[in-house]
């Protein structure tokens, strides 16, 4: 797909300012045009998280939402609708044996895990992943 390609092979793109949010903006609207049932589960997943205690969410340097814990990231979610959340190593492996998250779509080795949002079923899951990242970051602090 065209957002694995990017991520992959023209990873120097992000240096550019503006480039990443711009590309996060075009994911987000063939979302909206194509895959309107994800959009809804991004903006119910926003919407289950912003009023959390602690939580704010922003803009991603490299594009989508992030969710901030006590101004610390904690995942980010991308226009196409794929989560990433830093749980630690221990958390990921424990998910990924699990089959609660797949392994980073860049960084597999991190601390880092990825989630595709695909419709409202899957909220809970990913604001369960967001909780997961709260606990880690809550330790690491």
């Amino acid at each position: 797909m065209i957002f694995r390609f990017v991520v992959r092979k023209l990873k120097w793109v992000a240096k550019i300012p503006g480039a990443p949010q711009l590309f996060d903006a075009m994911l987000l609207a063939a979302t909206a045009l194509f895959h309107s049932r994800r959009l809804r589960a991004i903006s119910a997943l926003e919407a289950t998280l912003k009023d959390r205690p602690g939580m704010s969410l922003g803009v991603h340097r490299l594009g989508g939402i992030g969710f901030f814990f006590r101004g610390r990231e904690v995942g980010h979610v991308h226009g196409n609708g794929l989560l990433d959340c830093l749980v630690g190593r221990a958390n990921r492996d424990s998910l990924l044996e699990s089959g609660r998250a797949s392994s980073h779509h860049i960084f597999p080795r991190s601390g880092w895990i990825s989630f595709w949002i695909e419709g409202a079923e899957d909220v809970p899951r990913a604001a369960g992943l967001i909780e997961i990242a709260c606990a880690h970051r809550g330790e690491a602090s």
